[in-house]
């Protein structure tokens, strides 16, 4: 079990929180969220007693209890398979006294390691061990390559199989599926839904918490709130106490309005001073509610293309590779006008190779790769942040694509992407890999490509971030070519799927469900039971949304029937009310006018100001009831 009893905690001059208290009990799936610099990791920390908190007392299980992910792996001459094996304790405190006791010739002692290891099953740990790194995309060959030999998003994953290997009680994830593939996320997923420790993951991939997480807690504000349920549940009922802050502000400007129009028109009348003085009282009185949504999304966009040809990039009979080895091989495609598509595959299938060739940035070893006139690709790829000049800011970077611009336009335009002040001049090299993600994206969006190829274009990218590009992508009017891990975007941003597999490529004939449903079978070993087919659970959910959307479109058309009615007689009335009060403005109205006809205008316009008042009151009547059913 974890407890937070009282838990204050400070970097430096600043609170990250304070006064925390929160329990996770055995068994619970917790999802970590709350904006980077929130304090997120340094929880983490104290956890595991890297760093001290200020305040309160932090229970945890001891440390031989607790796993998680090494950040630095070295490049170290032992096997994967030993590797991974490392993070099981028991077996390796076992097999170290083995050791001990073979190199003493102690019969009895080595009797007793022999009965522990037996007591453990040896056998079925390595077996394990072997099932975790399957999982996580690792072939059979690869348990008895060189720690040394993997690239660094694979001792990665070696990181994270050692860590799901351990005997814990707790499993701190930091962003588990950062180097994954989608595959290996989907088996990562029904392993966590299996393990009876408490698990603790920060993740920026929303889909995975939802599917992982059964519990929230949302770092901000110097707090940490528990809420219960998953990603989705935790951000309705957050937006929902955002909701109400926006709606007490829209309240307030629609009263405020309104009471300004009675004031103004009525402060200078005699017969209406007291009721003008008590409404600008009330007026005084009401609290300006600043709207939360300005300060809660941040978007950008991708400009419309400069142009928009119909035919962008087509292949036929293309063979791509590296040297003399052949990666893909008979690929054939046409990439139209406004087509998303998003790329599916295990990692080193091709799906780089393929986008690379799109890209430009590989020859073709063989076939026809064919572009459209007036073709502007605007390209990611995983290494792109490698590309930029750390020495140079995102001023200078822009600056380089856009030589005769003016200086306040490349400002302005690195503005939306967060790069305001003084930070559009600093350096790139200090800067974070969500902030220099950024930058890379804010320099295709400059040159208004008509084709978007993006490499995972969000493994550096926070909660708020994806959202901005998903929303970037949702309305980009080029075509879009998609590789990513992250099922949000891609049910977001494509409506087309392509699969990568054994050396082809291919039309996916489902949607992502299928494709999860595929990859599940494809990594669970022989004997592992299936996971639970959400689907169907998902499509009821889809049904009782759009059920939901239907009652509250017919609780809400006649209210704004009737609204619209009560506006428009207010608008009629309020004309009538103006030009009578034009007429009584006239001293010849009086002087020269009939008696009973001034005396007949004077109990008009009375009639009329009290049709006024009740027409605003009825206003914010039925106004109130739409803000409630919303």
């Amino acid at each position: 079990m974890l407890r937070l009893i009282d838990v204050s905690l400070a970097r430096g001059n600043r609170t990250l929180y304070r006064n925390v208290s929160l329990i996770a009990p055995p068994g619970e799936r917790i999802g970590l969220v709350g904006a980077n610099g929130s304090g997120k990791s340094s929880l983490f920390a104290a956890i595991l007693g890297e760093l001290s908190v200020d305040a309160g007392a932090l229970e945890a299980p001891p440390p031989a209890r607790i796993a998680h992910v090494a950040q630095d792996i070295g490049a170290t001459e032992e096997t994967a398979l030993d590797y991974v094996l490392a993070g099981h304790v028991p077996l390796t405190e076992a097999r170290a006294e083995l050791a001990h006791a073979s190199a003493g010739h102690d019969d009895l002692a080595l009797a007793h390691a022999l009965a522990r290891l037996a007591e453990l099953n040896e056998g079925a740990i390595v077996a394990q061990a072997k099932a975790v790194m399957h999982g996580l995309g690792f072939a059979e060959r690869d348990a008895a390559r060189r720690v040394a030999e993997f690239s660094g998003g694979w001792r990665n994953r070696l990181a994270l199989a050692r860590a799901l290997l351990r005997p814990a009680d707790l499993l701190l994830l930091d962003e588990p599926t950062n180097h994954l593939d989608l595959d290996s996320v989907v088996w990562l997923e029904a392993w966590l839904k299996r393990q009876d420790a408490t698990v603790l993951v920060i993740s920026h991939d929303r889909e995975f918490l939802d599917r992982v997480t059964t519990a929230t807690w949302h770092v901000a504000d110097e707090a940490i709130r528990r809420y219960a349920g998953n990603y989705s549940a935790f951000e309705l009922a957050w937006l929902e106490q955002q909701k109400q802050q926006d709606a007490a502000a829209r309240a307030y400007e629609r009263t405020a309005a309104h009471l300004q129009s009675f004031v103004d028109r009525f402060r200078a009348k005699a017969t209406k001073a007291r009721q003008a003085q008590s409404r600008l009282k009330m007026l005084e009185r009401l609290q300006a509610v600043e709207p939360v949504r300005s300060r809660r999304e941040w978007r950008f966009e991708f400009s419309p293309p400069l142009r928009t040809p119909e035919r962008l990039i087509d292949a036929e009979d293309l063979q791509l590779g590296y040297s003399e080895r052949a990666v893909l091989d008979g690929v054939k495609f046409l990439v139209r006008a406004g087509d998303r598509i998003g790329i599916l595959g295990v990692n080193g299938a091709g799906k780089s190779t393929l986008v690379k060739a799109i890209a430009g940035e590989l020859a073709p070893r063989a076939g026809a790769l064919r572009r459209g006139q007036g073709l502007a690709i605007g390209y990611f790829a995983q290494h792109q942040l490698d590309q930029l000049r750390v020495d140079e800011s995102p001023l200078q970077h822009l600056r380089r694509l856009a030589p005769d611009a003016r200086e306040q336009e490349l400002r302005t335009f690195l503005g939306t992407y967060r790069f305001s002040g003084d930070m559009a001049s600093a350096p790139i090299g200090p800067m974070s890999g969500g902030e220099k993600a950024r930058c890379a994206l804010a320099l295709i969006a400059w040159q208004r490509p008509n084709l978007l190829v993006l490499d995972e274009p969000t493994n550096h990218l926070d909660m708020e971030t994806r959202e901005a590009l998903t929303m970037a992508l949702s309305t980009f009017e080029g075509a879009l070519l998609l590789v990513s891990h992250d099922r949000h975007l891609l049910r977001a941003a494509t409506d087309q799927l392509w699969l990568v597999h054994d050396g082809r490529l291919a039309a996916f004939d489902g949607d992502l469900d299928d494709y999860t449903a595929l990859a599940f079978a494809s990594r669970r070993p022989a004997g592992e039971p299936r996971a639970e087919d959400d689907a169907p659970t998902r499509r009821e959910l889809r049904k009782a949304e759009a059920q939901q959307r239907q009652r509250l479109t017919n609780a809400r058309k006649p209210l704004r029937q009737r609204l619209q009615k009560v506006e428009t007689e207010l608008a009629q009335v309020s004309d009538q009310l103006r030009e009578l009060d034009a007429r009584l403005a006239q001293p010849d109205f009086y002087h020269g006018g009939d008696a009973a006809e001034v005396a007949a205008v004077l109990k008009r316009r009375g009639e009329l100001a009290q049709r006024v008042d009740q027409l605003e009151s009825r206003w914010l009547e039925l106004q109130s009831e739409l803000e409630a059913i919303e």
